[in-house]
């Protein structure tokens, strides 16, 4: 690709965050999560993690690490909305 190809598609800038890039994210995120639990589904060890310790196994997984902030982000806007 030429330089002036380059600055045409000005690939070097980034880009400000959208509504259908975070939505590609999700979806990235839950297709390779996905992937990953049927991987570790059949494994003993993984098992006996999430019966010890469900939240912190489980915690390894992308969506499951969105899940839990979107839970705090609407936890701490209850409270700001409740305190007077």
């Amino acid at each position: 690709m030429t330089a002036k190809k380059k600055e045409r598609s000005g690939s070097s800038a980034p880009r400000p965050p959208n509504a259908i890039g975070r939505i590609a994210r999700v979806v990235d995120a839950a297709l390779a999560d996905g992937q990953a639990a049927r991987r570790q589904a059949t494994d003993p060890e993984f098992r006996r993690a999430v019966t010890k310790d469900r939240r912190s196994t489980l915690s390894r997984f992308k969506t499951v690490q969105q899940a839990l902030a979107d839970r705090e982000r609407i936890e701490r806007a209850k409270k700001r909305k409740s305190a007077p």
